[in-house]
């Protein structure tokens, strides 16, 4: 155990000493830490000069976001980055959501973490699949050549061309304290120094290697300023099974393009492989339901809702003619009608088109026709048929898309008062996430193939606020006085009583996670 492990443990013992101090104590050691740390930094081998330049500018990395905290390189042309005067705070056991800022495609990418702080990233050859034990230091990887195929550590057979790592759960004994976490961009390789050989290395390939600190908090702490999952779907049920009804409703046809042809059908919603997977299919009885198609959404309206975080989704979408899937969010009612109350696209696509498009509406941009002040939408290309992460970071003040790790646009609220009083910014309340595959109209994308088969796949779909809940369990909360405040549920409703089912919910103007 070291030093700061050792303190950690013995300050979660004095139960009395507030906040403040904690968070002081926490200072205090790591000051005290960073010249070990760095002294540690050095002992952890690279095949190549910690000063060299990149040879190719067509792969580049810029940074990695994890769990929404983003993460800059300094000098995005050199082959290494030491970014170990940065930190990453997480609690063991937490989920990892990492997504790379890089430049280029035909690239793999691993994350090691020097789990028992020995000064070296102790790896081991995954096993079947990709699958990696617990004791080992490589904890994700994006592509790997192994004796069964080519694999990912999500168990995903890979052509070695998709360099975003997958997520990855920290183990639930990690003692807190300080960690080096590396990440590095490479070609089909586990040293976490580097590939070396003549015919595809680390430097030729345009490789890079990235060192920054993970901090792993005591249980009920949270730093300030950082993003802590909220909310979150894996999808993984059962082949052939529905979402999870206590995160998940289906959508109601209505009128508009997207919703016109929806369907309860779970021919159109299911779980499959881990993936939620939503169809847009020809209709089998037109005599009973007199519509071409059937579509597949589902929403959180009612069960989940939120005012501000990192948004994140993982998904894939089949291209064709017609093809009009969605990952986006709505205002949580009650709300004014749209589009005064706002939308916020964080991924669309049509037809063919090897195009993500990313966009806000308004009062202010969709009525009054402000599209350019400030610019409302953004694309990117992408390959559809491939997986990308889509994600929004929205604060107080600003919505910014980004495409695995990179950011594409963003949009800012304004600074005059005559523009808000026009419905410039409604982006200040709680907003509830949509996943839906529909089809074209003719109007953006185009008329359906009513003889084809649509398809979306989202992998996954998580949340991050910086305003960290209270995690307590139910024992804890008997001691809670519920006469001297009210619980609330996440999207407003008032309880009858302390909740009794694990979720998160609201207190006194606090969040509490009930375990």
């Amino acid at each position: 155990m070291n030093i700061f492990s050792y303190l950690c443990q013995r300050n979660q013992l004095h139960t009395s000493m507030n906040t403040y101090l904690r968070r002081s104590l926490y200072s205090f050691l790591i000051a005290l830490m960073l010249p070990l740390l760095s002294y540690a930094q050095e002992s952890y081998p690279i095949a190549f000069d910690r000063d060299a330049n990149r040879t190719r500018t067509d792969r580049v990395l810029n940074g990695i976001v994890l769990n929404g905290n983003a993460f800059q390189v300094k000098t995005p042309m050199k082959m290494y980055h030491d970014l170990t005067d940065q930190t990453f705070y997480a609690h063991a056991g937490d989920l990892v959501s990492p997504s790379l800022a890089f430049t280029g495609r035909w690239m793999d990418s691993y994350i090691y973490i020097d789990k028992d702080n020995n000064g070296t990233f102790d790896v081991q050859t995954p096993g079947a699949q990709g699958a990696l034990t617990e004791d080992n230091e490589l904890v994700s990887f994006s592509g790997l050549t192994l004796a069964d195929g080519n694999y990912n550590s999500y168990g995903e057979e890979t052509n070695l061309s998709w360099v975003q790592p997958p997520s990855f759960l920290l183990p639930e004994d990690m003692k807190p304290g300080l960690y080096m976490m590396r990440v590095k961009i490479d070609w089909n390789d586990l040293d976490p120094a580097g590939r070396v050989d003549e015919a595809n290395g680390i430097i030729k390939n345009g490789g890079a290697i990235l060192d920054i600190r993970l901090q792993i908090l005591p249980d009920g702490e949270y730093q300030e300023g950082c993003y802590n999952l909220v909310f979150n779907d894996e999808f993984s049920g059962d082949n052939g099974s529905q979402p999870d009804e206590t995160k998940w409703i289906r959508s109601v046809r209505r009128s508009s393009t997207w919703n016109r042809y929806i369907s309860n059908s779970e021919d159109v919603v299911f779980l499959q492989d881990g993936h939620l997977v939503c169809r847009a299919i020809p209709n089998p009885d037109q005599e009973s339901d007199p519509v071409p198609m059937l579509t597949g959404s589902v929403e959180t309206r009612g069960l989940f809702s939120f005012t501000y975080g990192w948004i994140e989704g993982r998904l894939k979408t089949t291209p064709h003619k017609g093809n009009f899937p969605a990952f986006w969010m709505m205002p949580q009612p009650p709300t004014d009608s749209w589009p005064k109350g706002g939308e916020i696209d964080i991924f669309e696509a049509i037809d063919a088109q090897n195009t993500a498009y990313h966009t806000l509406h308004s009062h202010w941009i969709t009525t009054l026709g402000n599209k350019n002040n400030p610019k409302y939408s953004f694309s990117e290309s992408v390959t559809q048929g491939d997986w990308h992460i889509f994600a929004a970071n929205w604060t107080e003040n600003l919505i910014t898309f980004y495409v695995d790790g990179n950011p594409v646009g963003s949009y800012a609220k304004s600074q005059k008062a005559s523009d808000l009083e026009q419905g410039q910014w409604p982006f200040l309340h709680d907003f509830y996430l949509i996943l839906n595959q529909s089809v074209g109209d003719g109007s953006w994308a185009k008329a359906a193939d009513t003889s084809f088969t649509y398809e979306t796949q989202f992998d996954w779909v998580r949340v991050f606020q910086k305003d960290a809940p209270t995690g307590i369990n139910n024992s804890q909360l008997s001691t809670l006085n519920s006469q001297l405040y009210n619980w609330y549920s996440l999207d407003g409703r008032k309880l009858q009583s302390k909740p009794t089912v694990p979720g998160i919910y609201i207190l006194g103007n606090k969040k509490y996670v009930i375990r």
